[in-house]
């Protein structure tokens, strides 16, 4: 499957897995009606085995056009990070969806953006329910955004919310919400996690 993948993105996958984690391995992922797909890299976190970290290959093709301060689109390009611990199997399907929602449906995504409900859809059960993008700080320094010949690449990491979060969000805004998470030290690998707020 590997070989159906622009070589672009080939370039893509090797830079990201590289400095997220080992053992990768890609699965292409298609919607209900087996139209579209993305290829999800699957790694096993170097230091800590239970961990897993999943990543969107090619959701860097479709526009992501975000408003600027003065007003103008700009297309940035991205490609979605997740992790959890090896039980929460369903972390490549939320991954799948919220890239979907950009391919597809043409959602913008940038720090601070929330993907409503899309937890909720495999974690019932979970306090957990909405997706918020942050800049992906688990490889502060290393990652880097990827200028290849036609796009430049900027990676966004997926933190799943609760509903009160998320409510804390849309009155504080999303810096307010990551000064909450990082003081209370939250265990962003826990689908299962009680929410802060």
């Amino acid at each position: 499957m590997f070989d159906k993948i622009s070589i672009e993105n080939k370039n893509l996958a090797k830079y990201i897995t590289t400095i997220v984690g080992i053992n990768e391995k890609i699965d292409r992922h298609w919607d209900e009606l087996n139209i579209n797909f993305i290829d999800i890299f699957e790694c096993d976190d170097q230091i800590y085995p239970n961990i897993k970290i999943f990543g969107t290959i090619g959701v860097s093709d479709h526009p992501n056009r975000i408003e600027m301060n003065d007003g103008n689109l700009k297309n940035i390009p991205i490609e979605l990070l997740i992790c959890g611990y090896k039980e929460f199997d369903m972390l490549s399907d939320i991954l799948t969806i919220a890239g979907f929602f950009i391919t597809k449906k043409g959602w913008e995504c940038q720090p601070g953006s929330v993907f409503m409900r899309i937890v909720d859809m495999y974690y019932e059960d979970s306090e957990m329910r909405h997706i918020i993008f942050v800049s992906p700080f688990l490889w502060q320094g290393k990652l880097k955004p990827l200028d290849l010949s036609t796009k430049t690449v900027h990676w966004l990491l997926c933190i799943p919310i609760s509903d009160n979060e998320l409510e804390y969000r849309m009155k504080n805004g999303a810096s307010a919400l990551e000064d909450i998470f990082q003081e209370k030290d939250i265990d962003i690998f826990d689908i299962n996690r009680k929410s802060v707020i």
